[in-house]
């Protein structure tokens, strides 16, 4: 049996329930449109800004938050996982981190679903609080309004944001599917908490 299943069984018999725990989920409608520093920037601002407990899962294979504990983590978290600021991230999640993660406390839970092709779209959607991302850009804007146009049918609620394309563009897209779109602040240090990004951030939390 592994750490991380000995873990949840033995938090689940201690009956420890979290307080106002709410999880986060963040998925991109195709590869390279920023998901993973959304991700990080979201762990940035709800832990340094609004001091809440984070933890932060990369459920998908991509491998990026293997690449960012070699370069930044210092630390290893009580529950397994690496410690950078004022988050624990957890890389190669699913369903068993979840639950760890749920029954250890964090008022916010991140979870990092990938893109919408890698079959997580479901667990997506059992979050308190969706994000989708997509791009305006010309190679990729087809597969971002085909999902939002699916989404609006269905009648999901998640917030849509992008980072690339032209302002001229996501005003265009905004009247096309009658959704608010909200533009993702450039952000060059991905750590770096700035008075633009608390803004940014103020709208949802």
């Amino acid at each position: 049996m592994n750490r991380t299943v000995k873990k949840v069984r033995k938090l689940s018999r201690s009956g420890k329930k979290p307080v106002n725990q709410e999880i986060i989920g963040i998925i991109g409608t195709g590869r390279g449109v920023g998901v993973t520093h959304f991700t990080v920037m979201t762990a940035g601002y709800l832990g340094g800004v609004l001091r809440k407990r984070c933890a932060v899962l990369e459920w998908n294979s991509h491998g990026d938050f293997r690449n960012m504990r070699k370069l930044c983590a210092k630390e290893q978290s009580q529950s397994g996982g690496f410690h950078i600021l004022e988050a624990d991230y957890y890389e190669r999640a699913g369903i068993d981190t979840l639950i760890l993660c749920k029954k250890s406390g964090y008022q916010a839970v991140i979870v990092d679903y990938g893109t919408v092709r890698e079959g997580t779209l479901e667990e997506f959607l059992r979050c308190d609080r969706q994000f989708v991302l997509g791009s305006l850009s010309e190679w990729q804007m087809e597969t971002f309004l085909e999902f939002e146009r699916k989404g609006k049918k269905a009648e999901k609620s998640w917030k849509t944001l992008v980072s690339f394309g032209s302002e001229e563009a996501r005003k265009n897209v905004e009247k096309r599917l009658n959704i608010p779109i909200s533009r993702i602040p450039v952000s060059v240090d991905v750590f770096a908490v700035t008075g633009e990004i608390i803004g940014f951030y103020q709208q949802f939390f």
